[in-house]
């Protein structure tokens, strides 16, 4: 057994010292050793399911680095989505809420120039009838005492 342990399998070769992803092909043997006390050659059929396993996990891998990417470029583009109709959103409503609020604004000047100028009326009134009140009571002293 000593002179296979030095010497690499083809196989061993061909997947180098650590595949990649998972377990080297002297790791799955050491496993296999310690766990099941069983000593497996290197050229073993058995190490063909690690290699197997192995060449998965790589694919597994892959797969997931192209669903993380495509995951980033959609959230990238729904959050750019989403932000462009919350502003659109927000500049409608400012709009709204700003035209809204300069007539509401125009309103209440609007109605409180008009109740200004009644009072101003009912002012001038007064002062006209107050006015002839008084020239009416000197007209009438002045008269009497005559």
């Amino acid at each position: 057994m000593e002179p296979q342990e030095k010497t690499p399998s083809a196989l061993a070769v061909q997947l180098g010292e650590t595949p990649g992803i998972g377990m080297s092909l002297k790791q799955v043997r050491d496993l296999l050793a310690t766990t099941h006390n069983t000593v497996v050659p290197q050229d073993d059929a058995i190490l063909m399911i690690a290699t197997l396993l192995n060449a998965h996990l790589g694919e597994v891998q892959t797969l997931h680095t192209r669903h993380k990417e495509g995951l980033a470029l959609l959230m990238a583009e729904k959050t750019t989505a989403y932000i462009t109709g919350v502003n659109s959103a927000v500049d409608q409503l400012s709009t709204s809420l700003s035209s809204a609020s300069i007539k509401g604004i125009r309103e209440v000047f609007d109605d409180h120039a008009a109740k200004l100028t009644a009072f101003r009326q009912a002012v001038i009134w007064a002062a006209a009838i107050v006015s002839v009140s008084a020239l009416l009571n000197v007209t009438v002293f002045v008269l009497r005492g005559l």
